[in-house]
């Protein structure tokens, strides 16, 4: 709790600096519509290109979760693909950054609706409440019969507040065949929706909520360097949404600049903006080893600088994603990583619950038969993580989607909006 007062006191100014500042910067941040190509909107619509980038943000954090073990004891193949798979934890920041974009896009959109905030929350709560909440409460259900403990988290994932207790939420299990420790970014992202869409309502300007974006994302990485300055331990950065705001507010800030005509110049720098965010990461694993955070310096890179890099590079991404007739669109737009995608949120909410069980009994069955330490490393994670899938698909279809349907109740009322273009970005 210290660390939260703390992290508000420190951010506020620049918040407040951001808000005073924008409002000397009025106007529009593009030409007149007329001299515009197509405006985009976020709020409606499909984009089948980002569906892919929720699959490879998937796949990539179940390469890490999945596949843990201890590579460091074998061959420098081995060491090598074990440290490669660590880094799939970065599909969270890649999360974020989506995060940032659609929901910004969706709220800028929208700002003029009779009911902005009642849609919006009422929408946001469909899609995320349903699964997080039927977990929780079957695992409260089965806490006598599992033997769970809950430790004092289970009220703060009833109201998403379980990144209030860095410490413990980072390697949260209930019990050892139980794993929740994932449910810490579903926190920073509820926590986000519940503000930005007041931030967007007041602010409203496009050029005054970008430059807001900026702000406040160069005060999320000040405030990561100075708690890092003080001593703060990794995990109280790693889950602090105060921290991680330049993450989904440069996705927020691409929003932006995806309905202005900065657009087209964007598009011929992404493919070169991605590839050197990547160049930097992989440079930095090498000159600061695999697990820099051991010591203070290398703090201020991977929990400091590296945070804003993935942002930057992976908006880039996003924006290679939309390029019309790019590689990178073709890619995204392959038929299994939107599947991944279309699944990506059950997927991500299911797939490390039972994990710790699931891992620890076909390993133990493989290396029985096989005697191959590698076998049962890779053949448990994909059975386990198949499973997870599994799991997700007949959520979404059997679940999910009665809730999902009530969407129509709370849909956008386009007389408020522009029109949109005729292609449009994938919703959430």
């Amino acid at each position: 709790m210290a660390l939260w007062s703390a992290s508000v006191l420190i951010v506020r100014p620049f918040m407040i600096v951001s808000l005073v500042c924008a409002t000397f910067f009025s106007g529009p941040m593009a030409p007149p519509p007329t001299q515009l190509p197509h405006l985009r909107h976020a709020g409606r619509g499909h984009l089948r290109s980002l569906d892919g980038v929720r699959g490879l943000a998937i796949l990539m954090v179940l390469l890490t979760h999945g596949f843990e073990s201890n590579y460091q004891a074998g061959g420098p193949l081995v060491r090598f693909t074990g440290n490669l798979f660590s880094y799939g934890i970065f599909g969270v920041d890649l999360f974020f950054v989506l995060s940032g974009f659609l929901i910004t896009g969706i709220l800028f959109d929208s700002v003029s609706d009779s009911g902005f905030f009642r849609k919006f929350y009422a929408r946001r709560v469909l899609r995320i409440f349903p699964l997080y909440y039927a977990v929780l409460v079957i695992l409260f259900l089965l806490t006598p019969l599992l033997h769970l403990h809950w430790n004092g988290m289970g009220w703060l994932l009833l109201a998403y507040l379980q990144n209030f207790h860095p410490a413990q939420i980072g390697t949260f299990q209930p019990s050892p065949q139980v794993g929740l420790f994932h449910f810490w970014s579903l926190a920073v992202e509820e926590q986000f929706y519940l503000v930005w869409p007041a931030v967007v309502f007041f602010i409203r300007g496009k050029q005054k909520l970008f430059f807001t974006t900026l702000v406040i994302s160069a005060a999320a990485l000040l405030l990561r360097l100075a708690l890092i300055a003080h001593g703060s331990p990794a995990i109280d950065i790693h889950v602090n949404t105060l921290c991680r705001a330049d993450s989904l507010l440069l996705g927020g800030a691409l929003a932006l600049l995806y309905r202005s005509h900065y657009w087209p110049r964007l598009l011929q720098f992404a493919p070169f903006g991605f590839l050197a965010a990547a160049i930097a990461i992989f440079l930095s694993i090498g000159l600061l080893g695999v697990d820099p955070i051991q010591s203070r310096t290398g703090m201020f890179w991977t929990e400091g600088f590296r945070y804003t890099v993935l942002a930057l590079g992976f908006a880039c991404l996003i924006a290679w994603a939309l390029h019309p007739q790019s590689f990178g669109r073709r890619f995204f737009e392959l038929s299994p990583l939107r599947f991944f995608g279309k699944y990506s949120y059950g997927i991500y909410v299911l797939h490390v619950i039972f994990l710790p069980f699931f891992v620890a009994y076909f390993r133990a069955a493989i290396l029985s038969l096989t005697h191959s330490k590698l076998l049962a490393v890779v053949g448990s994670g994909f059975i386990s993580l198949t499973i997870g899938i599994v799991a997700a698909y007949l959520s979404y279809h059997l679940f999910e989607k009665r809730f999902l349907r009530l969407k129509r109740f709370f849909d956008y009322d386009p007389s408020a909006n522009p029109k949109p273009a005729p292609e449009t970005v994938s919703t959430v």
